[in-house]
């Protein structure tokens, strides 16, 4: 078959963007979407692979599937959903995080939006499919300061800040077997964590200003492996087993350690005193063992409801400084969507198109500061805007001929909180808010007909 130059452009796009966007996504990255004092622990905050289309389902992974008709999803939390996958799927989006931290005294609100995800998942074969893509891991984000008066020296201010984060290439295959699917994950976690403390005396002329920053610098490769079981039932009905996992893993580290006594002339900092440096001393750290399990039951393309729940064990990360901070956390999640009518026509509602999702999820934080309980929750909801339909000939030998939606616009937004002011800890309550662009075609599958 020849494809003609639209074809191959239409092709071409999305690829060309994934991989300019991955060229500056560390850049973007630098940027990072959270705020938050408690992502100094561990390795920052833990970012979800769900995208946009999940989002607003409590962030339910383990057991969906690509849809039986399309849009066509990708679910890169489980590899075992690319199996499923029959037409090309493109999916990129974009996160804004609102965030009020309060105390018991105080409160500071925030805003940042940054690049979320990109990926790209197309069939191989009727029993096979690939997806990659970009996703973060983990983002550091805080800046923290302090004032307090010493009777022998007077003033002291303390500052503490933090940036970068982790960011993930993954590739993923999925294989299918009758109604069996598994597949893999094969990811390259790569970013610095930047950590910066100052302690400075302006009214102490005889005492010297320290500063200390240290950055770590993670590279590696990390696996994660999945499956899923679908089972169709009577009138309609049919519901998805998932489960998800992932072995402690050894993460190579170098690390680079600054720190010194500086003077404070006319706003110039003047080094006196190294105290100590370090460059580039490796190491590695433990990601802790993750599993995770969940279902899916089906009514027709009308309904869906799904449930998650997952353990990561992090009282496995111990690294230096943090001992007894982190213990391992749980997560679990409920998630429902509603399309009125998929394959309404062009003359009905809109209304009648969209999907309508929405959901809860909770979470045992992995965070054991002062003794007092860290949970995460929220509620969550959203919509899926389906854009127009294309007429696409039938994929495998004795498909028929079907319309599918092409494209798709994906708002999901999670209100929640995370922490307590009890203890003198700091509350967060934040909205997030996602959108995300999904393109379905028929690409990387031999056309019986040009």
């Amino acid at each position: 078959m020849k494809k003609s130059k639209s074809s191959i452009l239409v092709l071409a796009w999305p690829v060309c963007i994934l991989f300019h966007m991955a060229a500056g996504y560390t850049v973007c990255n630098a940027q990072s979407i959270t705020n938050s004092p408690y992502s100094r622990y561990g390795l920052g905050d833990i970012q979800n692979t769900s995208f946009a289309h999940n989002v607003p389902m409590g962030g339910i992974s383990c057991a969906l599937q690509n849809d039986t008709t399309a849009p066509f999803y990708i679910n890169a939390a489980n590899p075992a959903s690319h199996a499923s996958v029959r037409l090309t799927a493109f999916d990129f989006g974009a996160k804004n995080n609102t965030m009020k931290l309060q105390t018991s005294d105080k409160e500071f609100t925030t805003n940042r939006t940054a690049l979320a995800y990109m990926a790209l998942a197309f069939p191989v074969a009727k029993w096979w499919g690939a997806s990659f893509g970009l996703l973060p891991y983990s983002n550091v984000g805080y800046k923290i300061y302090d004032k307090k008066e010493q009777d022998s020296i007077g003033t002291v201010n303390y500052s503490y800040e933090g940036e970068g984060g982790i960011n993930q290439v993954y590739l993923g295959n999925g294989f299918k077997v009758g109604n069996f699917s598994a597949g893999v994950n094969i990811s390259y976690l790569f970013g610095d964590l930047i950590y910066f403390s100052r302690d400075s005396f302006p009214r102490a002329s005889n005492f010297l200003n320290t500063k200390f920053s240290q950055t770590t610098r993670l590279s590696d490769m990390y696996y994660s492996v999945g499956a899923q079981y679908h089972q169709p039932l009577s009138n309609n009905w049919s519901f998805t087993l998932g489960a998800t996992g992932s072995l402690a893993a050894d993460i190579n580290t170098k690390k680079s350690t600054f720190a010194a006594t500086y003077s404070d002339a006319f706003g110039v900092e003047v080094i006196k005193d190294t105290v100590l440096y370090q460059l580039d001393s490796k190491s590695a750290i433990t990601l802790p063992t993750m599993m995770g399990g969940g279902i899916v039951v089906k009514k027709g393309d009308r309904w869906l409801f799904g449930f998650d729940y997952s353990l990561q064990r992090w009282s496995e990360y111990t690294p230096s400084g943090q001992a007894g901070f982190l213990k391992d956390s749980r997560k679990m999640a409920l998630g429902v969507q509603f399309v009125p009518s998929k394959n309404a026509g062009s003359k009905e509602l809109y209304l009648k198109k969209m999907f309508y999702r929405m959901g809860f999820r909770y979470a045992d934080s992995y965070l054991n500061l002062k003794n007092t309980p860290m949970t995460d929750y929220a509620f969550t909801f959203g919509v899926g805007l389906p854009l127009r339909k294309i007429k696409i000939m039938g994929i495998a030998e004795g498909d028929v001929d079907q319309k599918y939606y092409q494209s798709v616009i994906n708002l999901g937004f999670e209100i929640g909180q995370r922490g307590t002011t009890v203890n003198q800890l700091i509350r967060e309550r934040y909205i997030n808010a996602y959108v995300s662009f999904t393109l379905n075609d028929k690409w990387f599958i031999k056309r019986k007909y040009d």
